[in-house]
């Protein structure tokens, strides 16, 4: 696929899409040159970037374990990305085969894709909508038929905020209108770089929606705190 500018209908190839640059970096081939350049461009910036999207899909795959073992059977991946090694579904069902996943981006690619890998699966969905906009998701055909907010779930919010989501669409307004469709005892985990004071550093956490708050490198407990390598 990156030697071609053809994409599934409804993908614009001219423009970079953070989902594919995701891919491009953890070595996919669902992207395009305009997402590889974008993504050498960033490396150049930021060479650890490489080692800090593989880190956080370690992160991604612990954190949905971990939150499974507590027994959590229901997931929701906002911006998810495109389909790659370790899928929330397939982490969890280690745990729980029943486990029903609902999978969220706003990239028409995702949505080809994902649908395609889950063919036949009557318990996992892929969802086009904006996370953003959390009566889009929660209100979607797929979230109503396989998640039920009167049991525990999780909404996985794994490196939303550093793909391009600004802070305050995730962090006020939306997050409080999707704790208020769930339970009080759902499970929120996502990741995030502090900032210049802790270079190298990043945070990981998995809270319940009651207990989400911002958290700098003194707030981080581990083993969610460490350097990108540490994580994996």
């Amino acid at each position: 696929m990156a030697e071609t500018q053809q994409g599934p209908p409804g993908v614009d190839t001219s423009k970079p899409s953070v989902a594919r640059i995701y891919d491009y970096l953890l070595g996919g081939v669902n992207n395009f040159p305009v997402d590889q350049a974008a993504a050498e461009l960033m490396k150049s910036r930021a060479p650890e970037l490489v080692d800090g999207a593989f880190a956080n899909r370690g992160f991604h795959q612990r954190a949905a374990k971990w939150i499974a073992e507590q027994g959590v059977r229901q997931f929701i991946d906002l911006g998810s990305g495109l389909p790659t090694v370790g899928n929330t579904h397939v982490v969890v069902r280690k745990v729980h085969p029943d486990a029903h996943v609902v999978y969220v981006d706003n990239d028409p690619m995702v949505q080809v894709y994902g649908s395609q890998l889950l063919a036949g699966d009557d318990a996992a969905a892929v969802v086009l909508a904006d996370l953003r906009y959390p009566d889009s998701v929660l209100g979607s055909e797929a979230v109503r038929r396989l998640i039920d907010f009167r049991e525990p779930a999780a909404l996985m919010l794994t490196a939303v905020r550093q793909a391009g989501v600004p802070r305050a669409a995730i962090t006020f307004e939306p997050v409080i209108r999707y704790a208020r469709w769930s339970a009080p005892w759902t499970w929120s985990p996502r990741t995030r770089v502090p900032g210049p004071r802790s270079p190298g550093w990043g945070c990981g956490a998995a809270t319940t929606l009651s207990w989400l708050t911002p958290r700098d490198r003194a707030g981080c407990t581990a083993p969610w705190l460490g350097r990108p390598a540490d994580w994996s």
